[in-house]
């Protein structure tokens, strides 16, 4: 399995700016293949082309077209939220015209270098009050006109979609929500009909996904299931049978907090009993675990959490503390150790 393979599986990469041990995309790559080449997944991103970076996530191009035409009615939820989006974007129709005019001549270029005047400034109790430029970038790039064609640090270089997305595969509306179903359905294995709408793609809402499940429990595709003690109706994808004689792998190894396999707190604790929280912005007096705290994934278990650091000054790999789940057997925590070492390049471990 190579690093497309691994994001074509999840659905996407989900991007979060944490770097206490390595970037959560890194760490979710790193969990499935080991150590990688780095440089490999820059390539896929930026020379290839194979990945782009959408909502926070990379996602694999081949997705493009299930995820166009939602993009292209971005914003469409019915929330106030939605309605005050719409409402900018249509008092700012100047703003959106000096942007992409901008772009088509220079792109890509970071924000920094836009200009453009906002006829209704953009309000907000956050940092992004009065950052018009950027908003208006963010719409766009919600919208599939704008994407992200590079990096100068931690800038964003923003240029036109139409020289990096096909333009001219799009699905239908209800083929995309089908495919959705079936896809997501299939990397969940067990789920209920919200878990197969909103937890594979990046991209939302699809108005018609309790159709597109019910033609596929039809079809066959899906067969309703039901998990012991937990309430709810749920569906198993006929594929995930295969996975029942597959061997469970007896390796240990460390999960990202948003690693697709937890990123759902509420669905980890119902079927594997774990709890976890991330508690970055807990203040440290109140946190009951950690920073960055890592899940322990052993085989098809997870029975523990860790709490490591990757101190770049001093190049340790540092382990301030291991829980573990009750009724857990500790194993060994050596190996996986060493491997996360040698992935960020921590010179020793001190635990």
């Amino acid at each position: 399995m190579r690093i497309l393979d691994v994001a074509r599986h999840v659905g996407y990469l989900q991007l979060d700016p944490t770097n206490s041990i390595a970037r959560s995309h890194e760490l979710v790559l790193w969990s499935r293949l080991g150590r990688y080449d780095q440089e490999e997944l820059e390539q896929l991103r930026w020379e290839d082309r194979s990945l782009y970076e959408y909502n926070a996530a990379l996602v694999p191009l081949d997705d493009y077209p299930i995820h166009a035409d939602t993009m292209a009615r971005y914003p469409s939820w019915t929330e106030l939220w939605s309605e005050r989006v719409k409402a900018w974007l249509e008092k700012n129709a100047t703003l959106r015209r000096q942007i992409l005019i901008q772009l088509r001549k220079r792109g890509p270029i970071p924000s920094r270098e836009l200009k453009g005047l906002a006829h209704v400034r953009w309000q907000s109790a956050g940092w992004t009050s009065d950052r018009n430029v950027s908003q208006m970038l963010e719409f766009l790039h919600r919208q599939g006109k704008v994407v992200i064609a590079g990096r100068q640090g931690q800038q964003r270089l923003w240029d036109l979609a139409e020289r990096w997305l096909p333009s001219d595969s799009r699905l239908p509306l209800r083929e995309a929500e089908r495919q959705v179903a079936d896809r997501s359905a299939r990397a969940l294995g067990v789920a209920t009909a919200k878990e197969i709408a909103w937890e594979y793609f990046p991209c939302g809402p699809y108005p018609g996904m309790n159709q597109a499940i019910d033609a596929l429990v039809k079809a066959g595709r899906l067969l309703p299931a039901e998990v012991k003690g937990l309430p709810g109706k749920r569906y198993v994808h006929v594929d995930a049978f295969s996975a029942l004689d597959v061997r469970p792998s007896r390796r240990t190894t460390f999960l990202s907090p948003f690693d697709p396999l937890i990123r759902n707190r509420d669905r980890t604790e119902a079927l594997w009993g774990f709890r976890y929280r991330i508690e970055i912005y807990v203040p440290a007096a109140k946190r009951e675990y950690g920073y960055f705290v890592l899940p322990i994934l052993h085989g098809d278990r997870l029975i523990g959490r860790i709490d490591p650091v990757f101190d770049r000054r001093t190049g340790v790999l540092r382990v301030n503390r291991v829980w573990w789940e009750r009724g857990a057997r500790p194993v060994s925590l050596d190996r996986p150790l060493e491997r996360l070492a040698r992935f960020v390049g921590a010179e020793r471990i001190e635990q």
